[in-house]
């Protein structure tokens, strides 16, 4: 959407009239905002859809007004956009469509702009409304006093007051509210306000683009390559356009008049009533702003452009400038309009009276065969040429100082015009004497002089003739130009008048050099600079041509020097790119033959007598990027190694010279004596002569050359009188004389006068020289970084060095002069407060810091044992500069210095970190200069660091109570301390590096680090700070909110990163253990502030939605409940808040700050925030809903809520961008997952669900190949984890219909699942030989580095990409030294590094893609468990699932998690088959898969449940034993799989079984159980604490599956060899025998699992036989847990152990009856006597049902149990029936059966009794109801699940149904012989 297009308003306002957040609509303001950021992919291409647009390009290059005025055509637009039929009011009345019209036609009137406008105007106003009332509104906390002491700081002065920032607390007006912001009054005052910023921002927006339009050094290659943080193309093309039409237009011109008009008409928007003074000053400062930025658009059309202007437009701006007097005594209507002259109004127009008249090409074109110029040029116009002079005169005469630059400019121009005329009248007249006529075009010398200007169409213009008529002797044109130029009346000649009158009376050089040096400077800090360069190159020009008329003098160099260097220091370039687009100005002086020979040369001939210029001039062109020789080093480094040439003053002793005889100007003079270069009275005493005494060599004699003029030299006299200044030729090295002078200075004090002698040795020339070394020491190591340059940045940086110490002694250098004199100084600064020794302070810091960068080795220890720091228990001179100098002048450049000091030592300390871990050998792999970064000590650094980061520390504490002279340096100092504070805290804990102190790659910054956080966090002062954080914060919000906020003014980065400061100390607590309880309360009681922050800037909403987010975590992971942020907030704030976070998807389109909105809202609606959750979700305040139920979707009046908004924007997720739509879907999912209730919401919106439906049904398949990844893992790790938020969300959504009674959804999702079913499954694409190599790639480069040192730790947010796992911004930090960081073409460690955390992004995206898909394919089970379909579906993917575990291509940590869960969802899914019967012949296909899978894991189940993988191969087990299930029967045991219960079943369905069933049940029964067994119960034996009693319990499970298997009973011999070869009924034996010795509180648990193993065995009648031939009850009955049961009175199931009693009812009478019925008669006997050995079980059995009628007594009843019955007494009596049953008939069969009747024992069980009591029981029902007792869940269930009234059950619930059928059937089994 073309958001500030006309045409657009209108669609937008149909839109968004209903609900302001869908899609904002976005001002010139937020145009012009982001131009200034242009960060980010999707804010490029929306900015770019905007500009590029045909009516927004119209727009811009029509006029600079907003828009046309208003014709027929728009206003029918209007009426069209905004009638009924197009505008439904709303119903809860948010908007007025009659008061929209109203205010519309009303601005279109009053502004005279078209209504399509207006309207966009009038929304933007209704759109606004939320962000400006918050501004309106504060809490309490916002309103204290922030003036309370800030004490405990050595740096306190003793009275400061503490002045806070203007407007801070005065920002509500309570005069405004939500009510009344309606009103005619203030909504036609902020319609007002909103047309006067827009009407100047889209003169702002043309401005930007004019400036990028065109940069005149950029070479065809690059024009076509982008750049790194260069401006887009197509930036450059709009502004291209523009240019073009301001050009060929006067239109900025009349704007610029308007404005001066309405300025003196006065404001005629209201009546005199209606008329406030504050509207009043805003008009005027719009109008006073609009002005400046037509001018500097004005100044980049006429700087960009390299030709001559139009004649009228020059015209007009000529008698503009005349009629205002060149505006130099403007002056605002009003006071408060004073601080608008920071932009230069004054300065513009002299810039662009100069610009306008374009001298150098002007000068250009009055040369012979000079360049063409336009027709219409202003050269080409004489009566345009006439007027300017006229002005210009006029100009003069007043002295005008801002019209001086064009005075001087113009008078060059009729100079050169009047020689170009004299010459072509000259020839002419020649030609005619010698000729007689006329000379032609095609004369042989070539050219015509009386010609026009030679022109591009070749027309011959004679403009200006006053008759027409032509003559014989007609003038040529250029006699026409200079007569009608010089016809203003003047006394003498009018080119010397304006020169004289520019020069003398204007002073035009400090009027150049006040240009140069506050010049404007836009308000992005890249574009300044180029429009600064090209302020200066176009002054540049002027000095140049005015060298012809003005000789060397001092205010020549000093505007040279201005222009030159402008306000550039040190720092500046230090910080600035490397390589700039723009030629600075250095470059051309020494480009230029004229600059050099008339200024450079001269000072150079006269130095060292006056020894500044020269240093200065030196130091000006050696900060030149572009200015470099083919070393590397400066272009001026050549005149600073030699010259010939040096003017001294000879000692009024001396007298050693003669004058030459044969000089005729008789000043040349030659020594007849040695001259000591140092044995002056203004310099130093003789120094020593120890070098300078070696016998002879060229070394001796070059140091003689640098100590003494040697005798015969001649010199020329430049001042006679004594003493003599001499000009004497002479070979020297200046750089190394400069050398010597600061040796001298080291020993001596600076002398204090201001003659020629004593500045060689004045602070100022010591300051200047320092300043020198360390300008060319800097731009050496920048030069020799470029590839090209054959010197190393070491090696330049040590010849520079070198070549200085040339004339010291030995065991000197240059280095420990400048330390030695930086000492002396910081002794000397207590007891003075000039401000030239603070110079030589700031520049020893320069120094120091440029020599860092190569030899950090000296600096370091200088640093260690300097009284700059107090390391060595001494005072911190620092300190007391600070107090003594500093805090008295206001001014604080020497502590900014130090601050940028400080910040390169981190940087040291960071960069050199690696290399100085590496042991001594590995260094020689790194360049040369490296071994210098390596010989630092560690405890130095520490001490250093240490100390100053608790200097700096107390400055941060103290800061708010000093005072000022220039409030941005105090912005300045905070934005460097709370940056360098964040980087350190972020090195040091961000992350995982070693854990112990002395091996982490930050050992050098930890005491630093505990520092801050001692003293931010964790002490008393963590209260001040907190105070100063907030008010940084309001600070910003102030200059965010003002007229002009400038994005790089650092009154904006000082609150961005104080923000980021907060955030990362909020952070700490996820690293370290402590929390930050002052800091969090005062952000917390502050909150309404940090939204007041969001709204007053875009480059807030980032920084301040991430400290939120933070805040927000902490309250949550907080003891007790979390505090409330609407609770701090306020109702009213947190509704204009969420109205303004609403606007998410802003104009700009900026996909970070919108990720961190959507961060903020997931945080809010997951944290425990449940009223500010409720606004998010409902968009209304939670009292308002106390009226009516939350849930309630159809209400038409329920506002649009920022869940909508995110609804909305998800039904084109098809169609949105990846990295846009994972944060929104995010927030969808955690808030359904904190607020189910959300889906009544979700499911009426007419596209969401369809949409995200359709999304994962049609999303593309992804490959599992890894090659060529780099291309696609970006997409394909965001594409992973989109459809892991949706199916997370549609498994939410799956559980909410289901809970719903409608499993509809469920059948329609089904199909569209193929995409996830594959996807979620498949093994990661991990690649493993891209992180193998890497890894060892690495460290064998950074030996003792580590490649998981730089694992990122939770101090940051988790987020997928290139710094998922590893940390690429902080590695860079400690690695970009290193050149196979970036490498060639970029592909280096740190792209593989990127490569490697995009892998495992993808790698973590499909495994959260699994867990979504394990939550909705578990949903799906419980709603599709029958249907066929999902059966086969869920079979594969269960399939899927087991085969994926079996490819372990992942690291073991990972892999390990994974398989778990993946066998987690494999079992829950075949849970729920086997529960449904599926018969699909895909689920018995699972076991095939799920004994691959044990198998791949380990068979040896004594080595797997014994390792870290022991819940796997269990969970692996329980799967193969419901595998096995589907092979036997269709009735589930998972109850006995859970439960460890192995109750035997007869009753079942047998299905064929394949012969690879069979086989893998074989191997099976061999494998795992029968050896698996053994294993187990040795493992227990040996070590009982890694074995559980459910291993057992599975192993009898798979045994009971696996022998039901249908055609195993044939497969006899292998099972008999089986059990037999492991020996498995003697281990079992073994294990019960031992189990009573492994009870824990009294459970013989292993007894049960024992005797039930046993059970299994005997289902089988082989292996039964087996048992009993084994005398496996022999053994039984031997055991002490068996003879606790036979000795006992009887062990009933409310008895204690209840373990007993199940051991009996379930274990040994089962087992007792398989024997039996295995063996038959023959086992009658045996069985017989082995059950009489349980008499008291059997004569509690007997007495189990006695009926009392009423609950027993302890006397009446004869057991613990009776009085009460339980399922488990019922099948206690089932089984001894059916034992009593069978040993009946075998006795009564006698010897037919092959028995001896005699020895069949009578059982001791009493069943006539037992029937009695049964029958008597069934007749008493409703006695009977009252005491079923449940035993165990499944018997609860049953208890509690009623049943209906059918007729044909008298039972309540289903246990009493069920005891009813198994008394019947006792019953049945009792009732005698026969059955």
């Amino acid at each position: 959407m073309h958001y500030v297009e006309g045409v657009a308003a209108g669609r937008a306002f149909l839109r968004q009239m209903k609900e302001r957040a869908a899609q904002p609509l976005g001002s010139w303001r937020t145009t012009y905002i982001g131009l200034e950021e242009l960060q980010g992919a999707n804010t490029e291409e929306s900015l770019e859809r905007h500009l590029t647009d045909s009516h927004t390009i119209e727009l811009l290059r029509s006029s600079p007004l907003l828009s046309p005025p208003p014709t027929a055509q728009t206003k029918s637009t209007f009426e069209t956009k905004t009638s009924a039929i197009n505008v439904v009011p709303s119903a809860q009345g948010q908007f007025d469509i009659k008061q929209t019209q109203e205010d519309t036609l009303w601005l279109s009137a009053k502004a005279t702009i078209d209504e399509v406008t207006a309207l966009r105007i009038v929304i933007l106003e209704w759109q606004s409304r939320p962000a400006f009332l918050l501004q309106k509104s504060s809490s309490a906390g916002d309103r204290q006093s922030f003036g309370r002491s800030f004490s405990g700081s050595s740096f306190q002065p003793a009275s400061s007051v503490l002045r806070l920032t203007p407007g801070f607390g005065q920002l509500h007006d309570d005069a405004i509210t939500a009510e009344s912001i309606g009103s005619e009054e203030i909504r036609r005052r902020r319609l007002f306000s909103i047309y006067l910023e827009e009407r100047r921002y889209k003169i702002k927006t043309s401005g930007y683009l004019v400036r990028n339009a065109h940069n005149r050094h950029e070479s065809a290659e690059d024009s076509t390559a982008q750049r790194p943080n260069s401006v887009p193309r197509w930036v450059k093309e709009i502004g291209r356009g523009i240019l073009d039409s301001w050009d060929a237009s006067g239109v900025g011109i009349d704007i610029l008049k308007s404005r001066i008009r309405d300025l003196e008409e006065g404001c005629r928007w209201f009546g005199s009533d209606e008329m406030q003074e504050s509207t009043l000053v805003e008009w005027c400062r719009s109008q006073v702003l609009e002005m400046v930025a037509i001018l500097e658009v004005t100044m980049n059309v006429l700087a960009i452009q390299d030709r001559l202007p139009k004649y009228d437009f020059v015209r007009s701006w000529f008698k503009l400038m005349n009629d205002y007097a060149f505006f130099e005594e403007f002056q605002p209507p009003f006071r408060d309009l004073y601080d608008t002259h920071e932009l230069h109004l004054q300065s513009l127009c002299s810039l662009i009276s100069l610009a306008i008249l374009k001298l150098p090409v002007a000068l250009e074109a009055f040369k012979p065969k000079g360049r063409e110029v336009d027709d219409e040029g202003y050269l080409q116009h004489v009566s345009t040429c006439g007027e300017i002079t006229e002005i210009m005169i006029n100009a003069a005469s007043e002295y005008l100082q801002v019209a001086s630059p064009a005075v001087l400019a113009w008078s060059l121009i009729l100079q050169r015009l009047r020689e170009r005329s004299i010459a072509a009248q000259d020839e002419r007249e020649d030609r005619l004497s010698m000729h007689g006529a006329p000379a032609t075009v095609g004369s042989p010398e070539g050219e015509n002089l009386e010609q026009p200007l030679p022109t591009k169409s070749g027309s011959l213009l004679r403009r200006g003739s006053s008759t027409g008529s032509e003559t014989p002797q007609q003038q040529s044109f250029l006699e026409q130009l200079l007569d009608r130029a010089l016809s203003v009346p003047v006394d003498g000649d009018p080119v010397a008048y304006l020169a004289r009158a520019a020069v003398d009376g204007s002073h035009v050089l400090n009027t150049i050099a006040t240009l140069s040096t506050s010049c404007y400077a836009p308000s992005d800090s890249d574009q300044g600079l180029q429009s600064n360069l090209r302020i200066r190159r176009m002054l540049m020009d002027l000095v140049g041509a005015v060298l012809g008329l003005i000789d060397y003098q001092p205010d020549l160099v000093a505007t040279t020097l201005a222009v030159l260097c402008g306000n550039e220091d040190y720092w500046d370039l230090l910080h600035q790119p490397r390589e700039s687009p723009e030629m600075k100005p250095a470059a051309m002086f020494l480009e230029d033959d004229i600059f050099m020979t008339k200024i450079f040369a001269v000072a150079l001939s006269r130095f060292p007598f006056e020894i500044l210029p020269f240093l200065r001039l030196c130091r000006a062109l050696a900060g030149s990027h572009a200015a470099q020789d083919g070393d590397g080093l400066p272009a001026i480094w050549s005149k600073l190694a030699t010259t010939d040439c040096l003017t001294c003053v000879l000692p009024t002793s001396f007298s050693a010279y003669q004058l030459l005889p044969d000089d005729e100007e008789s000043s040349i003079i030659s020594l007849s004596a040695d001259l000591d270069m140092f044995d002056h009275e203004h310099t130093t005493p003789s120094m020593s002569y120890k070098r300078l005494k070696q016998p002879g060599g060229s070394a001796s004699a070059h140091l003689l050359n640098l100590r003494q003029i040697p005798k015969g030299t001649t010199g020329r006299v430049l001042s006679e009188t004594k003493p003599l200044v001499v000009l004497w030729r002479h070979d020297y090295c200046p750089l190394a004389y400069l050398g010597m002078l600061l040796h001298s200075a080291s020993l001596i004090e600076p002398s204090l006068g201001s003659s020629p002698q004593s500045q060689v040795l004045s602070s100022e020339a010591i300051a200047e020289i320092i300043d020198l070394l360390s300008i060319i020491l800097l731009m050496s190591i920048r030069g020799a970084s470029v590839s090209e340059a054959p010197l190393s940045a070491f090696a330049a940086a040590q010849k520079v060095l070198d070549t200085a110490s040339e004339g010291l002694d030995h065991g000197q250098d240059i280095m420990s002069v400048i330390f030695d004199i930086f000492e002396k100084e910081l002794g000397r600064q207590p007891k003075t407060t000039e401000e030239a020794p603070l110079s030589i302070l700031l520049r020893c810091t320069q120094f120091a810091e440029a020599l860092l960068h190569v030899m950090p080795d000296r600096v370091w220890p200088f640093l260690g044992r300097s009284s700059l720091l107090g390391v060595n228990d001494s005072d911190s001179q620092l300190g007391a500069v600070l107090v003594a100098t500093e805090m008295v002048l206001g001014s604080y450049d020497f502590l900014l210095g130090c601050i940028q000091l400080f910040e390169s030592l981190a940087d040291d300390a960071i960069g050199h970190a690696v290399i100085r871990k590496s042991p001594t050998k590995s260094v020689a792999r790194f360049a040369a200069s490296r071994s210098h970064s390596t010989g630092v000590s560690q405890v130095v650094m520490k001490k250093v660091l240490l100390n100053f980061q608790r200097i700096l520390l107390d400055v941060y504490q103290s800061i708010a109570t000093w005072n000022f002279a220039l409030i941005e340096q105090r912005h300045e100092i905070n934005t460097r301390l709370s940056t360098s504070f964040n980087r350190l805290l972020t090195c040091c804990f961000g992350i995982e590096s070693q854990s112990e102190t002395d091996q982490k790659l930050t050992v050098s910054l930890v005491p630093a680090v505990e520092q801050i956080v001692k003293i931010l966090v964790t002490s008393a002062g963590a209260e001040e700070t907190s105070t100063y954080m907030i008010r940084t914060i309001q600070e910003g919000v102030t200059e965010g909110l003002s007229s002009e906020p400038r994005r790089t003014s650092y009154g904006l980065q000082q609150t961005v990163e104080a923000l980021r400061l907060a955030t990362t100390l909020l952070r700490l607590n996820t690293c370290v253990d402590f929390k930050c309880s002052a800091l969090e309360e005062k952000m917390l009681g502050h909150v309404s502030l940090l939204a007041r922050c969001y709204t007053s800037h875009p480059i807030f909403r980032q920084p301040v939605t991430e400290l939120l987010t933070v805040l927000l975590i902490n309250a949550d992971v907080a003891d007790g409940q979390p505090a409330s942020l609407l609770g701090h907030m306020g109702e009213d704030a947190a509704s204009q808040f969420l109205e303004v976070l609403a606007m998410i998807d802003d104009p700009l389109r900026n996909g970070d700050i919108a990720a961190s909105v959507w961060k903020l809202l997931s945080a809010v609606v997951s944290k425990r925030q449940q009223w500010f959750a409720i606004f998010v979700l409902t968009g209304e305040a939670p009292r308002k809903l106390i009226k009516r139920k939350i849930t309630e979707p159809d209400s038409r009046d329920r506002p649009h809520s920022i869940y909508d908004v995110a609804l909305d924007q998800l039904s084109n997720i098809g169609r949105t961008d990846n990295q846009r739509a994972l944060p929104i879907l995010e927030f969808v999912a955690s808030a359904a997952d904190s607020w189910p209730w959300t889906f009544a919401i979700a499911e009426q919106h007419p596209h969401f669900i369809t949409a995200i439906t359709d999304y994962i049904s049609q999303v593309e398949t992804v490959t599992n190949t890894t090659q060529n990844r780099s291309g696609r893992a970006g997409m394909e790790y965001s594409k992973l984890q989109i459809t892991s938020y949706i199916t997370e969300i549609l498994a939410m959504y799956t559980h909410y219909t289901r809970q719903a009674s409608n499993t509809s959804y469920a059948k329609e999702l089904l199909p569209n699942l193929t995409y996830v079913t594959t996807a979620a499954v498949l093994p990661p694409d991990y690649n493993a030989s891209l992180h193998s190599n890497l890894r060892q790639n690495f460290e064998a480069r950074f030996e003792n580095c580590k490649l998981m040192a730089f694992k990122r730790t939770t101090l940051k947010l988790p987020s997928l990409g290139d710094s998922f796992y590893y940390d690429l911004d902080i590695a860079n930090q400690f690695l970009h030294l290193d050149p196979s960081w970036s490498g060639r073409d970029q592909e280096g460690f740190a792209a593989e590094l990127a490569r490697a955390n995009i892998n495992l992004s993808v790698v973590e995206a499909r495994i959260n893609l699994f867990h979504s898909w394990k939550l909705l394919a578990v949903e799906l089970s419980k709603s599709l468990g029958t249907d066929s379909d999902y059966q086969k579906t869920m079979a594969e993917v269960t399939i899927d699932c087991l085969r994926a575990n079996t490819k372990a291509t992942l690291p073991q940590a990972i892999f390990e998690r994974l398989a778990q869960s993946r066998a987690d969802l494999a079992f829950t899914l075949l849970q729920s088959l086997i529960q449904e019967q599926s018969p699909r012949a895909e689920v018995k296909s699972v076991l095939f898969t799920a004994w691959d899978a044990l198998r791949a894991h380990g068979t040896d189940l004594a080595i797997a449940l014994a390792g870290d993988q022991a819940a796997y191969c269990r969970t692996l087990l329980k799967i193969l034993c419901l595998s096995l299930q589907a092979h036997t029967t269709s009735r589930t045991v998972l109850g006995s799989v859970e439960r460890g219960t192995t109750q035997p079943e007869y009753t079942q369905k047998q299905p064929t079984a394949t012969n690879s069933g069979l086989t893998t049940g074989l191997e099976i029964l061999r494998i795992i159980v029968a050896n698996g067994f053994r294993s187990l119960t040795t493992l227990l034996h040996d070590s009982p604490n890694r074995i559980f009693p459910d291993d057992f319990a599975l192993l009898a499970a798979i045994l009971r599956n696996s022998l039901r298997i249908p055609g195993l009973e044939r497969h006899s011999t292998a099972l008999l060899s089986t059990f037999a070869d492991a020996q498995t009924s003697r281990y079992a034996s073994t294990l019960l025998s031992w189990s009573d010795q492994l009870v824990t509180n009294r459970d013989p648990i292993y007894g049960e699992m024992s005797v039930n193993f046993l059970l299994e065995m005997s289902s089988m009648p082989v292996l039964a036989e087996a048992l009993a031939v084994e005398g496996i009850l022999n053994h039984m009955s031997n055991t002490n847990l068996i003879k606790h049961l036979q000795s006992s009175r009887g062990m009933g199931p409310f008895d204690q152990p209840a373990r007993l009693y199940n051991i009996w009812v379930r274990g040994v009478l089962p087992l007792l009856l398989n024997l039996l019925h295995a063996v038959g008669a023959s086992m009658a006997a045996e069985i017989s006597a082995t059950l009489n050995q349980f008499l008291g079980q059997l004569g509690r059995a007997s007495a189990t049902f006695t009926y009392y009628g009423k609950v027993p007594t302890a006397n009446e009843s004869e057991t613990s149990s009776a009085g009460y019955i339980s399922l488990s007494m019922i099948s206690e009596a089932q089984t001894l029936a059916v034992i009593l049953r069978i040993l009946d008939r075998y006795r009564d069969a006698g010897p037919s059966a092959g028995v001896v009747s005699s020895e069949i024992m009578e059982i001791m069980w009493d069943r006539s009794r037992v029937k009695e009591d049964v029958q008597t029981w069934l007749q008493t029902r409703s006695v009977l109801r009252e005491r079923i007792v449940p035993i165990g869940e499944r018997e609860e269930a049953w208890a509690k699940m009623r049943l209906g009234e059918n007729g044909s059950s008298r039972s309540v619930n289903r246990l009493e149904e069920k005891v009813v059928e198994d008394l019947e059937q006792l019953v049945t089994l009792l009732g005698g012989k026969d059955e």
